[in-house]
């Protein structure tokens, strides 16, 4: 299933997002020929409980190395 028919919206755009999504590593690409598989980094996804304590203003834990 293409992505542009989950979300609804035109190939321009998620081509757009995904490219700016890959370039910070958040979104990792496959390719397999013409194909790109598009899959969330498990390692961005991790760091998501961090990111929400910074906007609630809580104390953070300590950072891990990670690629995103």
């Amino acid at each position: 299933m293409a992505v542009k028919d989950i979300v609804e919206v035109g190939q321009s755009t998620v081509s757009a997002h995904l490219k700016v999504l890959t370039e910070v590593r958040f979104v990792l690409v496959e390719r397999r020929g013409t194909a790109r598989l598009f899959r969330i980094n498990d390692a961005c996804v991790e760091r998501f409980p961090t990111a929400a304590d910074v906007v609630m203003g809580r104390p953070v834990p300590d950072p891990t190395p990670s690629p995103c």
